[in-house]
């Protein structure tokens, strides 16, 4: 990794264009593990298409219909755990596939495509959606289509990115780019997306999300800073911070107190956990 940032750094700065189009190419071509492609320990009952590269996996149960939504270089198969948890008696469970997601490779995405995914996929269940489950990117678009409508009581949020530019702005940090092809990545990016960085800052929009919020987020996430859910907490009228510390990114979704936290909010969805002030939450240096 170090030799390729340096390389990264020096390509950069002598052909800008073409640097910030390699760092495009890597921030929107998912990178499915291994370990996620075909697994079946928790079948779906059946699988419909949202578009032409999505599908829903669905899980026929309960009377309360929950819409879980991955993140970046994610997979439905991370809340196997979390489906198991909250129990087929009171749920029927709806895990997206984003496109570019799937067991095999079938091109780019970005979180634009999230978002016109997820509202597609709630066109197709065509029936109230109680709780809505996000995880990362997948959070993301869920906060965002959560701002523009109000069928939907409560949702769960993981680890949400909430300011993309921070996003993008990072990704070139990593890359150890130059300042002219950082901007040209930033202005790159925003025309594939189709959504401006204004519009698409979360916490921004936090304060049209009349759902109940429960937002879940581990301080010593390295992918997405903790202060990013800590901004949408501050926004929206009805919400309560989980804040765990050592679960990281993703081990997040499979923790155990996170999983009760989750069954409890999606059975009753009630904030019966104390909201935080400041001195209680505990912010990263």
């Amino acid at each position: 990794m170090r030799l390729f940032q340096i390389l990264m750094a020096l390509f950069s700065r002598i052909l800008p264009g073409r640097a910030s189009d390699l760092a495009l190419q890597l921030m929107t071509g998912p990178r499915l593990p291994q370990a996620w492609r075909g697994r079946a320990g928790f079948a779906p009952d059946r699988q419909v298409p949202v578009g032409e590269r999505a599908r829903l996996n669905i899980w026929s149960g309960g009377p309360q219909r929950v819409l879980l939504v991955h993140g970046w270089s994610g997979h439905w198969t991370q809340f196997e755990t979390m489906m198991k948890a909250l129990g087929r008696d009171d749920f029927s469970f709806y895990a997206l596939q984003m496109p570019g997601h799937g067991s095999e490779a079938d091109g780019a995405s970005h979180v634009g495509e999230f978002i016109a995914t997820l509202r597609r996929a709630l066109d197709v269940i065509g029936e109230p959606v109680e709780v809505l489950i996000g995880h990362s990117m997948g959070a993301a678009a869920a906060a965002y289509v959560l701002s523009e409508r109000e069928d939907i009581s409560r949702a769960v949020l993981i680890a949400p990115p909430t300011d993309f530019r921070g996003v993008v702005g990072r990704m070139a940090s990593m890359l150890k780019l130059g300042k002219r092809a950082r901007q040209q990545l930033q202005d790159k990016m925003a025309a594939r997306v189709g959504i401006s960085y204004d519009a698409l800052d979360i916490a921004r929009r936090g304060e049209r999300i009349d759902a109940r919020l429960l937002l879940v987020h581990d301080t010593d996430d390295r992918e997405v800073p903790f202060t990013d859910s800590l901004r949408l907490y501050r926004s929206v009228p009805a919400a309560t911070l989980h804040q765990t510390v050592g679960k990281g990114h993703r081990r997040v979704l499979a923790d155990k107190e996170v999983l009760e936290w989750v069954a409890g909010f999606a059975r009753e969805g009630v904030l019966s956990v104390p909201t935080p002030d400041a001195g209680q939450i505990r912010v990263p240096a």
